[in-house]
């Protein structure tokens, strides 16, 4: 009997956790930050914005891109430059640039979230996809509830410009490590 738990399970679901901490951990520093750096008011939100919006409007290109390409490429690439964005925080810390990194994050967001689920119903039994991807699913749970504390925390010890490196590196580490 096949099981769920097979190692590119495990393996996707270590990695879409990581994703889904990485981008949790951003969420409550983001507003913080353009604060920081001077954006207030609507402006903040026109940045926390841009990322849904994108997300929605490329979702079905994304899904094309998946089906007409080697799904595993197209993962590792776009995984890989999702890595970007966090050092461009740092290093173009104004309002334009913020919105523009964001509607980037948005589009590459939006194929990493429908290749990680596409994977792991790849690497299911074909008997336990709908179990296996509802235990997927914990990771995006798991990843909400767990990483916005933890990134507040690391952010008020170290400083932002040392929060957003960091989490360049991991997203980077986690890119490469698959």
């Amino acid at each position: 009997m096949e099981k769920i738990w097979n190692k590119k399970f495990i393996l996707l679901f270590i990695t879409n956790l990581l994703m889904m901490a990485t981008f949790y951990a951003s969420v409550p520093i983001l507003p913080i930050y353009c604060q920081q750096i001077g954006i207030t008011g609507a402006k903040i939100g026109i940045v926390l914005t841009a990322m849904s919006v994108t997300t929605v409007l490329f979702r079905a290109f994304a899904g094309y891109i998946l089906d007409n390409f080697n799904r595993y490429h197209v993962y590792m690439l776009f995984l890989a430059l999702f890595c970007l964005p966090f050092l461009g925080f740092v290093a173009f810390p104004f309002y334009a640039a913020l919105v523009a990194i964001r509607l980037y994050m948005g589009v590459v967001y939006s194929v990493c979230g429908s290749a990680t689920t596409t994977l792991a119903g790849d690497v299911l039994p074909p008997g336990k996809v709908g179990q296996g991807v509802n235990r997927f699913a914990l990771t995006i749970s798991l990843g909400m509830a767990a990483y916005p504390s933890a990134a507040s925390s690391t952010r008020r010890q170290n400083g932002r410009n040392l929060f957003w490196r960091m989490l360049f590196i991991n997203r980077l580490c986690r890119s490469c490590s698959i």
